[in-house]
């Protein structure tokens, strides 16, 4: 995957209406999981590495990336792992702040890895204070990383605690442990007697409590305990923390300068990956734990993370973004976009005590043009950067990918042959097959090869069929399931058109294009189904055979010219004007395996021609008027293709020359949009 590069416009309008309105809210209102979401290549993790360095002199903030988690090894990593990890980067040395002290946790990290087996209780909670005594008496750095390193060592060859949580172990708690002090250090003592596992027992004794949960792996009852030490810590160490630097930019939306502070910030990358899910689980678990026994007393920790698949949990709450608005407001929210995202509109859908959501997905907007103009250094109106907006959709690494074919270069008014192979001949010239590896398509339907996706392009692209509830005639082979991944892996969105144009949900532009470019220059001698042969498959399925609009969208990817017009032809004056150009919208978003050598103005002289001789009899002026407008519309519908203003003169004329023809009142509805 190529680098993503910068998002100034998306980045600026995310933190401004989403991250600043959050550091002025107060300890006692509750945050939200901001999910940041996007399909692969949306910049996700470029606009958290953003924010991370927008708040990194005023906000105190820790990473976490899922994603990293995963290399070099088989389990996903555990919620105890990722809270050391946490604590680590939340205790480092702020500018002008103490460090936060995560006493409480460390405390727990050193119970559950003394060995006590075989111990009366008494002799268990001697053997503990000594330990925890050796460890606040050694100030040298070294001696507390060599007690450390033995104590997990042994703790993990004994099968205390997993290889991944010593390793941390080995690697952090000698930091936080740096952090202790006697005073705080009693406290948390009384704290962990006080821990709803602990049932009233001292100090000692519940920490030997939390000892033997370990030993005898109940692991998420140890969880559990160590996730509300963490938040215990967090709350203890926020109010001496969360005051602004003096003299600092602080950018909060604060114009009477009020005193105010600023919440602490997760930032978690690749939630969807293994091990995220399960973490913001018992996060949210702790949460309301504490809750339950000191209403509103919310803890000041704003998470946002990240997320390239949607959560089917969300669903109560949340409706799914390929999904349409439904006719009557129901329970469940439309996701924002993140330009307009605010603590707000979260916040007035609660209840203060009891949050209805405790998520808040928001979707990463695409590049705007003038974004896509600066990645290319060229104008906004440059028709390269209209291209590149058009094919890409805005996805940040789709721009970055095909920048070096645009970029310093010029290419006449409608080429077709832009972003496809530079030589079609030469051996391995397969951008498309290239694109789509880049997308990571099958990354979780490892049965299922890319030249599946590629095959399934006509059912996968065809707007009817990317809703969530079209499920009805998909019994090829994949088909369903690469429709649901698709769908899961935010590819689909349902955007609201206008003009009339129906709402279907429509699949990513970069990934349709690219499947059907794929297909259409598939090697014959491969023994695939071809991209004719598929189509014909969907053209030839009852449900589209019945439907006038699915019938000419595949006769029209087909080719098919004429039986295209004919249909429209007749139409004409027998629908309503906004229903027939609402149709004829949808049918010439149908894609097309036409010569990429040959530019637009070339093949619409041609396959006007060609409707002319196949159709040579009685040929009515409304005839040769819509086979212009279908043909042209058609072509210029291409997202791939350069854009030709001289189409969209074409497209105009003829609906003027539509509107001179017509026998109906409503000609106002036949213009372009």
């Amino acid at each position: 995957m190529p680098p993503v590069e910068a998002q100034p416009e998306t980045v600026s309008m995310l933190t401004k209406g989403l991250l600043f309105n959050y550091k002025n809210v107060k300890q006692s209102r509750p945050l939200p999981i901001v999910v940041l979401l996007g399909p692969v290549g949306a910049g996700k993790t470029h606009t958290l590495e953003s924010i991370a360095q927008t708040c990194d002199i005023d906000v105190i903030n820790a990473r976490f990336d899922f994603g990293h988690a995963e290399l070099d090894r088989t389990e996903p990593a555990t919620t105890i792992e990722v809270l050391t990890r946490l604590a680590f980067g939340l205790s480092r040395k702020w500018r002008a702040r103490p460090k936060a002290q995560f006493t409480r946790f460390a405390l727990g990290m050193i119970a559950i890895q003394t060995q006590l087996n075989e111990m009366s209780r008494q002799q268990a909670m001697d053997k503990l204070e000594v330990k925890i005594n050796e460890f606040l008496r050694t100030r040298k750095i070294e001696t507390v990383t060599t007690n450390v390193a033995t104590l997990a060592t042994t703790a993990e060859n004994s099968g205390l605690i997993p290889t991944p949580v010593a390793n941390v172990i080995r690697e952090i708690l000698p930091s936080l442990i740096r952090t202790v002090a006697r005073r705080p250090l009693n406290k948390a003592k009384r704290w962990h007697a006080a821990a709803l596992q602990a049932m009233g027992a001292s100090p000692l004794d519940a920490l030997v409590d939390l000892n033997r949960l370990a030993h005898d792996r109940h692991d998420a009852d140890v969880t559990a305990w160590l996730t509300d030490a963490f938040l215990a810590d967090v709350r203890d160490s926020y109010p001496r923390m969360a005051r602004p630097d003096p003299g600092s930019p602080c950018a909060c939306d604060n114009p009477e300068e009020q005193r105010h502070r600023h919440n602490w910030l997760l930032l978690l990358d690749n939630l969807d990956h293994e091990g995220g899910g399960t973490f913001i689980t018992d996060l949210l678990a702790a949460r309301k734990r504490h809750l339950r026994l000191h209403p509103g007393e919310h803890d000041p920790l704003l998470v946002i993370a990240t997320s390239g698949r949607w959560n089917a949990d969300w669903n109560t709450e949340w409706r799914p973004p390929w999904l349409a608005e439904p006719d009557r407001p129901n329970q469940a929210w439309t996701v924002p976009p993140s330009r307009t995202a605010t603590y707000k509109r979260w916040f007035n859908n609660q209840t203060f005590e009891h949050p209805r959501s405790r998520y808040y997905p928001v979707l990463l907007e695409p590049l705007s043009i003038n974004e896509i103009a600066r990645i290319l250094d060229t104008a906004p109106r440059d028709p390269k950067s209209i291209l590149a907006q058009r094919a890409t959709g805005g996805l940040p690494a789709a721009v970055c990918s095909i920048a070096p074919l645009l970029r310093n270069q010029e290419f006449p008014p409608g080429a077709r042959n832009v972003l496809g192979p530079s030589d079609p001949a030469a051996p391995n010239a397969d951008p498309w097959r290239v694109r789509l590896d880049n997308m990571r398509l099958n990354q979780y339907l490892p049965d299922i090869e890319i030249e599946n996706f590629i095959s399934a392009a006509p059912f996968a692209t065809a707007p009817w069929l990317v809703r969530g509830d079209a499920e009805d005639m998909i019994f090829f082979p994949h088909v369903g399931r690469i429709l649901t991944e698709l769908r899961t892996a935010l590819w689909v969105t349902t955007p609201a058109h206008g003009g009339g144009t129906p709402n279907y949900a429509e699949l990513h532009p970069w990934l349709a294009r690219t499947l059907v470019s794929a297909l259409a220059q598939r090697n014959p001698s491969q023994n695939r189904p071809s991209y004719t042969t598929q189509f014909e498959t969907l053209l030839n399925d009852p449900d589209t055979l019945n439907d006038p609009a699915r019938k000419s969208y595949c006769h029209l990817a087909l080719r098919q010219i004429s039986e295209v017009v004919s249909a429209f032809e007749a139409s004409f004056d027998q629908e309503p004007h906004k229903e027939w150009t609402s149709r004829l919208r949808l049918v010439v978003r149908a894609p097309d395996n036409l010569p990429l050598d040959r530019s637009c103005s070339h093949l619409y002289q041609r396959l006007v021609n060609e409707d002319a001789l196949d159709t040579p009899q009685d040929r009515s002026r409304l005839r040769n008027t819509v086979t212009r407008l279908v043909v042209t519309s058609w072509l210029a519908a291409n997202p791939f293709a350069m854009p030709d203003p001289r189409q969209t003169n074409i497209i105009i004329s003829t609906y003027q020359e539509l509107r001179l023809l017509s026998r109906r009142s409503d000609i106002d509805d036949l213009q372009f949009s």
